[in-house]
């Protein structure tokens, strides 16, 4: 009866272990992946910034407006549109 007992607790400590493993290494993946999704978007954030500066005073005199604050909130709107047209098109890739 004991004997019974012990390894119906055995088989269940076993395969929870087994669940808390794969669900470790799945979560661990996901981690990873965002570490490295994070620090693509750095190195992104980095390179639109230097496109932008290369290019602020063509964007600032094409602007009807003066000031660095209305300039940077249109760059801001401008790379957003950009960025959700992308991300649209980027899931309907992925989607087929």
């Amino acid at each position: 009866m004991k004997y019974k007992m012990i390894k119906k607790i055995t088989r269940k400590t076993s395969k929870q272990i087994k669940e808390f493993s794969l669900l470790f290494k799945k979560h661990l993946a996901e981690f990873i992946i965002g570490a490295f999704s994070f620090v693509a978007a750095l190195l992104w954030r980095d390179a639109i910034q230097e496109l932008i500066n290369v290019y602020r005073k063509a964007i600032e005199n094409f602007i009807p407006f003066q000031g660095i604050l209305i300039t940077k909130f249109l760059i801001a709107i401008f790379v957003s549109i950009f960025a959700i047209f992308a991300i649209v098109l980027i899931s309907k890739f992925l989607k087929d």
